[in-house]
């Protein structure tokens, strides 16, 4: 189930004043980085919410994971300049410290305290995002990643309320994006949707869009990353939304599981997309049938292979589609140390992503997930 108003197409910010009225906000917090501001992209929200009496207040002091602390400042300057609603810009990490900081505004509690589903008493802040990456779909889901410095963990925080009410996706504004992150988004993305086909809460429903969403990532992300093309980026953030919703209701997996160790200071996206090839090895005999329909989505020609052959395929073409936008086949050594393992396979044993996982793991396949990780992978 989706509750965001997603309105998308070249153009649509111009629309943020209009919905921000229609929330009945009067004064935003704007929350966003300072790498947005300094892009200027700013200015046509500013413009829009003029235009519709909407007055705001900018916070942009949001890090690359956002932080307890930083959402607790965001909430102490929301209380302080009267504002009753929250407009984010931005990729994944403001997404999450906009949920974050319109959910303490509310409740006068650190995000920490609301750690889990429906721990909080009072509703958020509405909250309208403005996409400029098209990965992390957090736009449309219904929790948030809070990383915690001073209990170094990771974690996540949702509820029924939490989704916000409107996303507004612009293709215009991924033209300022680098070709990296658009990458590293897009691998975000797909992770999201291949996820949602080997979880235990999988329907033919998120089965259904989690399948689109990666046919149109395999077949845009490159011209969306690295050429002008209006129409590739489009729809990288068309599938980012899908893929958030079908792992929105069907869950993740393993990959995410793995991604929860607090030290590990590497982009979200960037570990997802090295670790979705061995999870995806890993999973395969417990998946099949699911796999095997991503190849066909692929374009594989089916006629006379086994399942196990046509899931083969699918991770022959995830591969390939690495190989194509040039993204790393394993973890360089310096990223972190063989000896730091047994610490990330305990973060990860103790996250409930690896519950929702079709397959078990046990403490010995992560620890050889994550050295396997360390090593590469062939194409055969």
């Amino acid at each position: 189930m989706c509750k965001t108003k997603v309105v998308h197409g070249p153009g649509s910010v111009a629309l943020v004043g209009e919905e921000a009225a229609r929330l009945g906000v009067h004064r935003a917090l704007l929350v966003t980085d300072r790498g947005i501001l300094k892009a200027g992209l700013l200015q046509m929200v500013w413009e829009s919410l003029a235009a519709h009496n909407v007055a705001w207040e900018v916070f942009d002091q949001v890090e690359e994971d956002a932080e307890v602390e930083t959402m607790h400042l965001g909430a102490l300057r929301a209380r302080e300049t009267g504002c009753d609603g929250v407009i984010v810009v931005g990729g994944g990490s403001p997404i999450c410290a906009g949920k974050g900081i319109a959910l303490e505004a509310t409740n006068g509690k650190k995000v920490r305290e609301f750690e889990g589903r429906n721990q909080y008493r009072v509703p958020p802040l509405p909250v309208v995002c403005i996409s400029t990456t098209a990965g992390s779909g957090s736009d449309v889901s219904a929790a948030f990643v809070v990383h915690d410095a001073a209990q170094e963990r990771v974690y996540a925080v949702g509820g029924d309320h939490v989704q916000p009410p409107v996303s507004i996706l612009d293709p215009l504004l991924l033209r300022t994006c680098p070709p990296l992150q658009m990458v590293l988004s897009g691998l975000d993305a797909l992770t999201h949707a291949v996820e949602a086909l080997w979880t235990k809460k999988g329907t033919p429903l998120t089965d259904a869009i989690a399948y689109e969403a990666i046919r149109l990532i395999a077949g845009n992300l490159k011209r969306a990353a690295f050429t002008d093309d209006l129409e590739s980026k489009n729809y990288q953030l068309l599938a980012s939304t899908m893929a958030n919703m079908a792992c929105g209701n069907a869950s993740l997996g393993l990959v995410h599981g793995m991604t929860m160790y607090y030290r590990l200071k590497l982009p979200h996206g960037y570990q997802n997309g090295v670790l979705l090839p061995y999870v995806m090895e890993f999973n395969l005999p417990a998946c099949e049938e699911n796999l095997a329909r991503m190849a066909v989505v692929l374009g594989e020609p089916s006629g006379g292979k086994s399942p196990r052959q046509l899931a083969r395929d699918a991770l022959r073409h995830l591969k390939e589609l690495y190989l194509d936008l040039g993204f790393p086949q394993k973890f360089d050594q310096n990223e972190f140390l063989a000896q730091e393992i047994p610490q990330m396979v305990e973060t990860a044993l103790g996250n409930g992503f690896i519950q929702d996982n079709i397959r078990k793991s046990t403490e010995k396949d992560l620890t050889a997930l994550y050295e396997a990780s360390l090593r590469g992978w062939d194409l055969d």
